[in-house]
């Protein structure tokens, strides 16, 4: 523990760093709902506004484990309210926005304030916590983040529909400005390293974040008629060759951004892949039903948000129950099982249509929470499990990103396939019920064989056998 640290209480610690979670996880929720007032305040189609959460996501997952590593040797103080301080101002700006093509170029510089925030708030408890202590203050930083994004919908909804859009952005601006007040007077400065570090990857940061960014955009605009050499398939071409020279050049690094030898281990790769997919699964979801739930069932945003809210609340419940049980039974177990169950969510909802009452879609969500929440947390110490003890730090950060990762290629992902099969290239306002529930259906369809591909690579990992 940092030494002029010593007078500050871990309590006031965690509420530095707590404010950066809450902020960082309620913006990775509260946008959703209010996409569609978004989409028609711009008149843009859902391809389009789909990448105001896309970027987000691209830009968060690609930065996080980098700026990870630059917090060890530039300072986690630095790097944490230099986070605040970006994320602060680009809320302001995506309020402000005068055109959808503004606020997608602002979301990109707030995911770069949030890959500041969310690495360099762990960092800080892991330098300036007591040892006795650290385990307990992690789960609170969790336990913030979470709550945030169960709130992030309702937020959003109620936020939209008594006020506008704009405003889920603004209330960002009070919190973000007392969170750097808060951040410079009560957090010590880091002690400057012992030993210098060891040189930096540079050129993997860089080839990683232009892979992870040309493999994921391009996804949402998969199957619409494009011309010229900047095509969707063009630019899915051109991210397999980075993502080459990346895997080349990592190879070849003292310190990699990736270390790219843990997914020689089967169990470790299967494992990332089940949680990447699942993340996947979710995130595609969550982007499609507040289109169903406020253009064919008509209700408000505040309606969609307190529905949206059911399975947040109840992930986060589910969440520790189902870290709790992997430690017992073996996280291959509650992995198999919560995957069966959020298959059957998709199921169900291959039933709804324009027609359908409350009572099919409330039972759904019910059972979406119950097989997700297990799963993200017994999902994720898998990954840990598999990695060996000297690279556990490192798979920390490659299941931090999967979860950004699987949701910003879902968000995509689905944006694709509803696009294709409801023929929505132009203003989604205008889009007939039965062309947009054809896409609906198709993208749910999708969820069911993702979902599959959920089961299939959880049961392949061969845990380790608990006595």
């Amino acid at each position: 523990m940092n030494s002029n640290n010593h007078a500050v209480s871990t309590g006031l610690i965690l509420f530095v760093v707590g404010i950066g979670a809450f902020m960082d996880g309620l913006d990775g929720a509260i946008v959703n709902v209010s996409l569609p007032q978004i989409a028609a305040s711009f008149n843009a189609d859902i391809s389009l506004a789909s990448l105001v959460l896309t970027i987000y996501l691209v830009v968060l997952s690609s930065l996080m484990v980098i700026f990870a590593k630059i917090s060890t040797f530039a300072g986690t103080k630095k790097i944490y309210i230099g986070g605040l301080a970006i994320f602060t101002l680009a809320s302001l700006l995506c309020a402000v926005s005068w055109n959808i093509e503004a606020l997608i170029a602002f979301r990109a510089f707030q995911g770069l304030g949030a890959a500041m925030i969310a690495p360099s708030a762990v960092a800080t408890i892991a330098l300036h916590v007591r040892e006795s202590e650290r385990a307990k203050s992690l789960g609170v930083i969790a336990a913030a983040s979470a709550l945030a994004f169960a709130l992030g919908p309702v937020a959003g909804g109620l936020i939209t529909e008594y006020l506008s859009w704009h405003w889920i952005f603004l209330i960002n601006l009070p919190i973000g400005i007392i969170a750097i007040v808060l951040a410079h007077s009560i957090l010590a400065d880091d002690a400057p390293p012992i030993a210098a570090p060891r040189a930096f990857d540079y050129p993997g940061a860089v080839l990683f974040f232009i892979a992870m960014t040309l493999f994921i955009l391009p996804m949402g605009f998969i199957g619409e008629r494009s011309e010229g050499l900047i095509t969707p398939v063009n630019l899915l071409f051109l991210s397999a060759v980075v993502f080459l020279l990346f895997a080349l050049a990592e190879k070849k690094a003292m310190d990699p951004v990736i270390d790219l030898s843990l997914f020689l281990n089967r169990n470790f790769t299967c494992s990332t892949l089940s949680y990447s997919f699942a993340m996947l699964a979710y995130g595609g979801l969550l982007l499609i039903l507040p289109f169903y739930l406020q253009f064919i069932m008509s209700m408000s945003p505040g309606e969609a948000g307190l529905f949206l809210l059911i399975p947040s609340i109840i992930i986060t419940v589910l969440s520790p129950v189902g870290g709790m049980l992997a430690d017992k039974t073996g996280a291959g177990k509650v992995c198999v099982v919560s995957s069966v169950v959020f298959l059957v969510t998709f199921l169900m909802m291959l039933f709804l249509s324009s027609n359908s009452g409350t009572g099919l879609l409330i039972v759904a969500l019910i059972i979406m929470g119950i097989g997700f929440g297990p799963f993200m947390s017994a999902g994720s110490s898998r990954i840990i499990e598999h990695s060996g003890e000297d690279k556990r730090e490192m798979a920390s950060g490659i299941m931090s990103t999967s979860i950004y990762f699987g949701t910003a290629l879902g968000t995509a992902l689905f944006t694709a396939i509803f696009s294709y099969f409801s023929g929505d290239h132009g203003s989604q306002a205008g889009l007939p019920v039965p062309a947009f529930m054809s896409g609906f259906n198709a993208a749910i369809v999708a969820g069911v064989l993702f979902c599959i591909i959920v089961i299939v690579s959880s049961s392949m990992v061969r845990d380790t056998k608990r006595t």
